[in-house]
């Protein structure tokens, strides 16, 4: 290796530092290169606070000599990391007051009236106008005659190009979910799964939370921030229960296994799947309705000093 300077080294751990707090978010990794090769302590504990390690930043203090920093750089980090924690939780809240009616009220459109629902009826308004000369319709035969293998060609490629143009055009509409179409149940679904994941993810932040508030002696921050997580838990596994439809979850798997063993009939009519924007359509229509697995909702340990 080609030796560096000292001042160069402290380059590169800087630059280093920097893109893993800004970029990576690994503040832990960060405050080990603080702390064993720029040899700050004080940015190092601060890093540690910001990743919920508030234990291993009052114990880095101490070490080093710099009690009188704990009640500055711990208790800091404390009161961001509830104010952060709390906002979240708050996000997380109005996130499911807000998903699960919609889900419902879309859910019992649909029981209603399910033609409206999937696009509505063709037939139905003014100045529709449905043709009924079916035996001018072209065939194959008719379309066919006169055209080259060339220009036979050129149209199938024509075709397929914009199959392909659409399917992508409907992916988009099927990502966005916008509302009102018949894609909106599937993204809320799907929204939802992902907010039972952060929630998740959430337990082990908040619960270590709690546990340097409780060290630090800030009891009532403590038992408000444990009662809020424990109210958004609660909430997503009532939820969970209407959303996935977990009740129905293994009727419907035993009507899927009898159905799988009394289907007959034409294979290629069994296996016939839309193209292009109506193979999209198809998919979400299939999805909707249809039990899915539930993601589990992780506990929270409640601290014994709360109890």
């Amino acid at each position: 290796m080609v030796p560096l300077s000292e001042t160069e080294l402290n380059e590169h751990a800087n630059a280093l530092a920097m893109v893993l707090t800004e970029e990576s978010r690994d503040y832990v990794s960060a405050a080990h290169i603080h702390a064993e090769h720029l040899h700050d302590i004080p940015e190092a504990a601060r890093l540690l606070c910001r990743g919920s390690r508030f234990a291993d930043a009052a114990r880095l203090l101490a070490l080093n000599g710099k009690q009188d920093l704990v009640s500055d750089i711990v208790d800091t980090g404390l009161a961001d990391a509830m104010g952060s924690t709390t906002n979240l939780l708050a996000d997380f809240r109005s996130q499911l007051n807000a998903q699960v009616p919609r889900i419902r009220e879309l859910r019992e459109r649909r029981a209603e009236d399910p033609l409206a629902y999937f696009g509505g009826d063709p037939t139905i308004g003014e100045g529709v106008d449905i043709p009924d000369n079916v035996s001018l319709a072209p065939t194959e035969a008719s379309t066919l005659a006169g055209k080259s293998m060339f220009t036979r060609y050129t149209n199938k490629t024509t075709s397929s190009r914009q199959t392909s143009r659409t399917r992508r055009r409907e992916e988009r509409k099927r990502a966005r979910g916008k509302k009102g179409t018949v894609y909106e149940e599937e993204y809320l679904v799907n929204s939802f799964r992902r907010l039972i994941e952060r929630v998740n993810s959430t337990v082990s932040e908040v619960e270590s939370l709690v546990d340097a508030l409780l060290r630090r002696g800030m009891r009532e921050r403590a038992a408000a921030i444990e009662k809020a997580l424990q109210d958004i838990l609660k909430l997503c596994v009532e939820y969970r229960e209407e959303v996935f439809d977990v009740s129905a979850d293994e009727a419907a798997k035993q009507r899927e296994d009898q159905d799988g063993e009394n289907a007959t009939g034409d294979a290629a009519e069994d296996n016939y799947k839309p193209t292009g924007g109506q193979g999209v359509f198809w998919e979400s229509v299939a999805l909707t309705g249809k039990p899915r697995e539930a993601p589990p909702v992780k506990d929270m340990k409640k601290s014994d000093l709360l109890a």
